[in-house]
């Protein structure tokens, strides 16, 4: 075999698992829910937001606070030429005190060590604390941007009540009256008045509530205007000699910073660290968990992994010959079993129609895997020949948990040779349900689960 297909074999991507929406994933980019016995990729799950934190501090950040510093941290800065992340560098300077002696003072400043860029190149002023209250660029438009929001939250109020005003009826303060016998001991005036007062409380809002807010009337609306600037096309493609490159900012430099844009390399201010997310995955259908992380920035754990890859037999290729029309060759194939429960596999083919680029011919038989056991010894396998009686002509080699088979491929057409197999196996659920009662009724349940599976060996050769 060439050295240069070893990559191309290895590679999961040749092997693709079909999940119930029809997309092709590898196996470990695919989801196995154990409630509803399906593989489900990430547009089959619906992701839920469970924390936010910074990767550079790893500090926690509460869903508020990081939605009013806009996904920002406060305390971590990327460099704006290099986007390398800053450090803090602590310097001493003599402070004048008076006029005759001076006094040693710390001072702190951002530093790149990466490409020595330092926030004293643009003026910035030097802290007296590590955590210091650096400036921030402020947003040429900040003003116009948030009578926007100001704007389109009086509006979605206005609508809020507007729908609850058709919901809710005055019945219910009716009702609530005649309820609790309240009528019949007042007087009719009284009662008149308590009426039209639980029908306010009830519904949550009164009339003037939806007349128009003088903020909403005095908002400066949009208009359309054909003065444009003109651009300057020179500064695009006559570009004067004696310009300095090392000062103009690049692209990404100035997307790092899309409210300025500087166009020379003084006006670059440090950006704040965007912060990442730790999300989980629920299952659309059942709305069970497949992926929970915890909740601690700095662990990489997870409460809850329902990955195909720790659930479902791993199909892979272990050698690919040269392919040619007409001529069939064995494939030879792998099968490994991540649990640590014994399986039982079988292979079929589920080629339909004539547009199949390959015609194949699977074995017919049921291939035991062994259990996952990290303890075992791997040097000894003739106990595992002689506990399965394998057929030499179909079964390869056996190690551990892991067995090869061979799968008799004939390419019919030219471009890539792609078929598809079906594999068949039981599964043990080790979810205990909770309607179950007693030390007797604690046992897991065994399913037979069908995978439909996508095989590409490449392209045929004339």
């Amino acid at each position: 075999m060439n050295n240069s297909l070893i990559p191309e074999v290895l590679e999961s991507k040749r092997v693709a698992y079909e999940c119930t929406c029809g997309s092709l994933q590898s196996i470990h980019r695919i989801y196995f829910c154990r409630h509803c016995h399906q593989l489900r990729c990430r547009d089959c799950v619906s992701h839920e937001v469970d924390s936010q934190y910074c990767q550079h501090c790893l500090e926690y950040i509460p869903s508020i606070d990081a939605k009013l510093k806009k996904n920002k941290c406060a305390s971590c800065f990327q460099c704006p030429s290099c986007m390398h992340t800053l450090t803090t560098r602590a310097i001493i300077t003599q402070s004048p005190t008076d006029s005759t002696q001076t006094q040693p003072k710390k001072v702190f400043f951002l530093i790149c060590y990466y490409c020595r860029w330092s926030s004293r190149d643009i003026g910035i002023p030097d802290q007296t604390v590590a955590s210091g209250n650096w400036p921030e660029l402020e947003t040429p438009n900040a003003k116009r941007l948030d009578a926007l929001f100001d704007r389109y939250r009086l509006l979605a109020q206005r609508e809020k009540l507007d729908k609850e005003k058709k919901r809710i009826s005055p019945r219910s303060a009716i009702i609530l009256l005649d309820k609790y016998g309240i009528t019949p001991s007042l007087s009719p005036k009284v009662t008149a008045t308590l009426r039209a007062k639980m029908a306010k409380s009830s519904s949550g809002f009164s009339l003037s509530d939806l007349k128009s807010p003088t903020e909403m009337n005095d908002f400066e609306t949009s208009v359309a205007t054909d003065q444009i600037e003109a651009l300057d096309i020179n500064a695009y493609y006559n570009t004067p000699q004696d310009m300095a490159l090392g000062e103009t900012s690049t692209l990404n430099q100035r997307l790092m910073q899309v409210e300025t844009q500087p166009d020379h390399t003084s006006s670059l201010y440090p950006v704040s660290q965007m912060l990442l997310v730790k999300h989980s995955l629920r299952c659309k259908t059942c709305d069970h968990n497949l992926s929970k992380p915890e909740y601690n920035p700095s662990s990489i754990k997870f409460k809850i992994q329902l990955s195909a890859y720790y659930h479902i037999p791993e199909l892979r290729i272990k050698s690919i010959p040269t392919l040619k029309i007409g001529q069939e060759f064995r494939l030879e194939m792998t099968l490994q079993n991540p649990t640590p429960y014994a399986l039982h596999v079988t292979i079929f083919d589920l080629s339909e129609s004539s547009d199949e680029s390959a015609a194949i011919k699977v074995p017919q038989l049921v291939m035991g895997l062994a259990p996952k056991d990290d303890t075992a010894d791997l040097d000894i396998d003739k106990n595992f020949q002689s506990q399965f009686n394998d057929d030499n002509n179909f079964i390869s080699f056996r190690k551990g948990n892991k067995l090869g088979f061979y799968i008799n491929v004939c390419p019919l057409k030219t471009g890539e040779c792609r078929f598809r197999i079906g594999m068949k196996h039981d599964f043990v659920n080790t979810v205990i349900q909770s309607t179950r009662e007693g030390p007797n009724d604690r046992q897991s349940q065994i399913s037979w689960i069908t995978h439909k599976i996508w095989i590409n060996l490449g392209d045929v050769c004339d």
